[in-house]
């Protein structure tokens, strides 16, 4: 091998002008952000009509002078920052304790054209996020899809998140998330909704939650005193989503039951915890079911939409072991089959189970008027299954994380069912008619030998 001369070197290295140029051309490095500063836990969410609003949560270490939010029309061109509005965000300053604190932010954009597509990014004016990407909803019942997901819950950073990802994976043009319910163990606990934020990464930033609390998103710290007596959920719940505010007429408790109606879909988040006798007082349950009841018949009664689509925690049939809300069914199945509800997403049963379309505790004709009901798990805490209710049940399966994909036209609904290695393990869908729907069973073709048939369980 030849070596240069140092006058040969000189003829091939840049000379001052060209170093001149190339530095000219350079951007002076930004100076660090303050610790603490840079926004994180972005989740989106809505508090008005998906066609013209969205809204944004984040949060701080060290409070900002002046939160806000910015939000423009994507376009490809990189110039398009002048064009950007800007909106303050509300701050709220919590102690969390061991000499930590935090500052959460909400920030709504409004006044958004339908079916377009935005980014947007938020921070205090001198420290921001990245610029993330949202799109609004048609204001008409045009084709979307969704995804679904139950119980996040335990080892959520180091194993929910190989779910999650995977189910983005699958569905990248999914319109927004439905969680339903147990996010977290313990409501209370600040650590694990970080981990529940680095789970998701920037997905929670792009595609907007619709979530409704389970049972743990309600606990407390052991001891405290109004722990049975509340189902109001505690304060990380009330941070991390800002949500609609037409639920029960229930001040304490914002943004645990809402709706909202998405491309001839009426979505109703409804939390039932009070309904599934958990560990809370009756008098505070009997508070709460006759408000949501009287809030529900309402919502149901006067919906204008092609399809109706309840995501509750607990199971209106429920198949793991140990579980049966009998009153719960009483006080919910009537309304849902009266106000032809076609599909009831849930967790709580930490396996995947779906039955066939149920009217009056009967599996009934695939034409006829009936209600059918998901459970499904995400995260890695796993139970048995029970022989109550299996005589429903099209499929049942132990021991697997999923997702599920939910397709939506004006004619169709159909739901695709997967393992998180990719598997499809279940599926099914509805064709309109009318106020009720044609039940078509995919089951029987899917991963036939995953499923635990209610003969094996009867045996």
């Amino acid at each position: 091998m030849s070596n240069f001369t140092r006058r040969q070197f000189a003829r091939l290295a840049p000379g001052p002008l060209l170093l001149s140029l190339a530095s000219r051309g350079s951007a002076a490095p930004a100076a660090p952000a303050a610790p603490g500063a840079v926004p994180s836990r972005i989740v989106l969410t809505w508090t008005g009509d998906p066609a013209r609003t969205q809204a944004v949560t984040w949060r701080t270490e060290v409070a900002a002078a002046s939160p806000q939010a910015q939000v423009a029309k994507f376009t490809p061109d990189p110039k398009f920052e002048p064009s950007a509005s800007t909106v303050g965000a509300t701050c709220e300053k919590d102690d969390l304790g061991d000499g930590r604190s935090a500052a959460h932010y909400a920030a709504r954009f409004e006044g958004l054209s339908p079916d377009t597509t935005y980014c947007y990014r938020v921070g205090d004016g001198q420290v921001w996020s990245e610029w993330n990407v949202f799109r609004t909803a048609s204001t008409k019942p045009e084709p979307f899809r969704f995804l679904y997901v139950g119980d996040e819950q335990n080892a959520i950073k180091s194993l929910w998140s190989r779910s999650i990802r995977r189910a983005y994976a699958a569905a990248p043009d999914a319109r927004f998330l439905v969680h339903a319910g147990d996010l977290v163990a313990e409501g209370y606990d600040d650590r694990l909704w970080g981990e529940w934020s680095d789970a998701l990464g920037f997905i929670s930033a792009t595609v907007p939650s619709i979530p409704v609390p389970g049972n743990h998103d309600l606990h407390r710290p052991t001891g405290s005193p109004d722990a049975n007596t509340t189902l109001a959920a505690p304060l990380p719940w009330r941070r991390h989503f800002v949500l609609p505010a037409n639920g029960p007429n229930l001040d304490d408790m914002p943004g645990q039951s809402y709706y909202l109606d998405y491309q001839g879909v009426r979505f109703i988040a409804l939390d039932v915890n009070a309904f599934a006798e958990e560990n809370f007082e009756a008098t505070a349950r009997k508070r709460v079911t006759d408000k949501e009841v009287e809030w529900l018949t309402k919502v149901l009664r006067d919906n204008p939409n092609h399809w109706t689509i309840v995501v509750q925690h607990q199971g209106i049939y429920a198949i793991a072991q140990g579980r049966e809300y009998a009153a719960m069914r009483a006080a919910l199945a009537p309304l849902y089959e009266k106000y032809h509800v076609d599909l009831v997403l849930q967790g709580h049963d930490h396996v995947y189970a779906r039955t066939h379309k149920i009217a009056r505790d009967r599996i009934v004709d695939p034409s006829a008027p009936g209600v059918i009901y998901a459970i499904s798990v995400s995260g890695p805490k796993m139970y048995k299954t029970q022989k109550v209710n299996s005589q429903y049940m099209a499929k049942m399966i132990e021991n697997e994380q999923f997702y599920q994909i939910v397709d939506v036209s004006p004619e169709r609904l159909a739901l695709t069912a997967y393992s998180i290695d990719g598997a499809v393990v279940d599926g099914f869908e509805l064709r309109k008619n009318g106020a009720s729907s044609i039940y078509i069973d995919h089951s029987s073709s899917k991963s036939a030998g995953r499923n635990i048939t209610a003969t094996a369980l009867r045996a």
